[in-house]
């Protein structure tokens, strides 16, 4: 059995869309005021990538800045509030947490002198996460607000807050299949569920498009009703696609749709598809690259299939083709670009709507009368394993940030 690694080491992006517009009409009162304070940062919602080591500390600097001159010394800190992180996640569909109290360092006094536009660069200090956290699974985040201490000049509301989110680096194991993975999910087979709106995804590795028909999802009703979503044209290269790369939404209506985007081969890629109760739409590698305007009832998820042959017949379409697997996921609910985006490699089994993921990070051997079994865990604990009787070769030592894995 294959154990998930992590490297302490982290990427903290310091972002304020979604934070930054929840008081824009407090700010406009403000901009009468002869002088307020802000964080320069917070203006155009860039932020600084730190990388945080795996022990000790490490610091990341923000801007303290006045609209006019300081006429007096003036003393500001900044504060924890978490009821920023609530609104961000509300906003961004997200479910960051605060990062533990006595996990970071605050500056105690910032102050911007008399006659001073700033302060000296203000910094935060982070440190390495704890074991505990990293296992935890959850996405942290430190959401500041900066606050007067002497009330000499107020701070503005929108520009005064300001959200670190904080992406670790993880280190993992994943299984390479040589053809098809024929994973299936038995849960999904006993007990469907149904879904009015949804989100399938993987993130894996091809090292060829030599074949039509490849499925990389399937699931039905049990009655004709069905998604598939697999590789299938151009069925001959072009000057824009290679052949059969192009991982195509087809339907039981006979409607499908082909993606603006193709896959590369030998590359760590990532597939998405919604359904938000009128329209379809295909992200590759996060880039929305299609959609189809269908209405359709509310589909029941039965016999959950990934890397099957598409025709249901398993009869090779997979065969000559190298697979690496990770990060497959079953929302309830249509995700939107952004949150694609942000959570290709890793997301919180605790998310909203996720009622299924596999990190495919590790599996147990089970033998049966009829064969041995690789069977796969759920990380929401909502129980839908995922199993196969195909060979498993494991890849060790894999970092999310790897665009390409070589083969075994």
């Amino acid at each position: 059995m294959m154990k998930l690694n992590y490297i302490k080491t982290f990427f903290f992006s310091a972002l304020i869309a979604g934070v930054g517009i929840f008081t824009a009409c407090d700010d406009a009162e403000y901009s009468a005021l002869d002088n307020h304070a802000y964080i320069q940062e917070a203006l155009n919602g860039a932020g600084a990538k730190v990388t945080v080591q795996a022990t000790g500390e490490t610091t990341t600097t923000i801007n303290i800045h006045m609209s006019n001159a300081a006429s007096i010394d003036s003393h500001y800190k900044l504060v924890v509030d978490s009821s920023i992180l609530d609104e961000y996640n509300k906003q961004n569909g997200t479910s960051y947490v605060t990062i533990p109290e006595g996990e970071y360092v605050l500056p105690e006094d910032i102050v911007i002198k008399s006659g001073e536009y700033n302060a000296e660069e203000t910094t935060i200090t982070l440190k390495a996460f704890t074991k505990e956290m990293v296992d935890s699974g959850e996405a942290y985040a430190l959401p500041v607000r900066l606050v007067s201490k002497d009330g000499n000049y107020p701070v503005m509301p929108n520009t005064g807050t300001y959200v670190i989110l904080a992406e670790n680096i993880i280190q993992f194991s994943a299984p390479q299949f040589g053809g098809g993975a024929k994973l299936y999910s038995p849960e999904y087979i006993s007990a469907p569920e149904t879904y009015a709106q949804y989100t399938v995804e993987a993130r894996f590795q091809i090292s060829n498009t030599n074949n039509r028909n490849r499925a990389v999802f399937s699931t039905n009703d049990g009655s004709g009703h069905y998604i598939l979503l697999r590789f299938e044209d151009p069925q001959s290269a072009n000057s824009d696609h290679p052949a059969h790369s192009l991982v195509q939404i087809q339907l039981h209506e006979g409607m499908y749709v082909n993606p603006a985007n193709h896959f590369e081969t030998n590359k760590w890629q990532h597939i998405a598809m919604t359904f938000d109760g009128t329209t379809y739409r295909i992200y590759v590698n996060g880039i929305e690259s299609g959609k189809l305007e269908c209405a359709t009832p509310c589909l029941t998820f039965k016999g959950v299939n990934w890397f099957t042959d598409g025709d249901g017949n398993q009869s090779g379409w997979w065969n000559g083709c190298n697979i690496l697997v990770s990060q497959i996921r079953i929302w309830s609910v249509a995700r939107n670009a952004a949150q694609i985006q942000n959570s290709m490699t890793q997301v919180s089994p605790k998310s909203t709507g996720l009622e299924a993921y596999w990190r495919m990070n590790e599996g147990k051997t089970e033998e049966r009368s009829d064969g041995t079994y690789t069977v796969f865990e759920d990380a929401t604990g909502k129980g839908h394993t995922l199993e196969t009787k195909q060979k498993v070769t494991w890849v060790e030592g894999i970092l999310s940030t790897e665009t390409a894995t070589p083969w075994k």
